[in-house]
């Protein structure tokens, strides 16, 4: 059970959260300093720094949040009862809209990409997405329990989840209409995975 000055400080930590979602949507990444995050947030930069000690980390943890509710949220994965490619198209719609396409992704990449020389960055980067696609697997092989059985399942689901950040990152540059043929060329792909695996 959590006791009072943790709660104080994951409240605290949501609301700096809020804060840099709402520079973001207002500002993009470049409006996105811990200076203005503490503005917006009535606090203190050391405040946001004892939380979040630097804008990738922070990034990381918006990315988490998002994540959290997803693995949560029974809406976004689709029943295993149903037929193959509509638990492909419902996957990849509500990815799509509900975490990659979302302007808050691509700044969210351009964050992780602003420290790639920060080596100790990047381990701590890596070992947190670790955790999320972990988690994240675990609920594709749910719905998609044909994959449960092979030991190429992380493969073909990083393979899934790879397209979704590489379109995440372009769609800043490309038209609704090509999005929309590629998620539809996607869903056939994960179709045809699942497909293989059963054969």
């Amino acid at each position: 059970m959590p006791n009072l000055h943790q709660i104080k400080s994951e409240q605290t930590r949501e609301r700096l959260m809020d804060a840099a979602l709402d520079l973001m949507q207002a500002k993009g990444l470049a409006g996105l300093s811990m200076h203005e995050v503490a503005r917006t947030a009535g606090m203190t930069t050391g405040a946001v720094q004892h939380h979040f000690p630097s804008k990738a980390a922070l990034m990381l943890q918006i990315i988490q949040r998002l994540v959290q509710k997803i693995d949560t949220d029974d809406s976004f994965w689709p029943s295993a009862r149903w037929p193959l490619a509509r638990r492909a198209d419902h996957f990849v719609q509500q990815a799509w809209q509900r975490l990659y396409g979302q302007p808050r992704f691509a700044v969210a990449w351009e964050a992780y990409l602003a420290v790639r020389a920060d080596a100790a960055m990047v381990a701590h980067i890596q070992a947190e997405r670790a955790l999320i696609n972990d988690k994240l697997l675990l609920r594709m092989v749910r719905s998609f329990p044909e994959w449960a059985a092979t030991p190429a399942a992380e493969a073909r689901f990083q393979l899934v989840l790879s397209c979704l950040r590489g379109m995440g990152v372009v769609a800043p540059f490309s038209n609704a209409a090509a999005m929309d043929q590629q998620l539809q060329q996607l869903s056939l792909l994960l179709q045809s995975l699942t497909s293989e695996v059963t054969l």
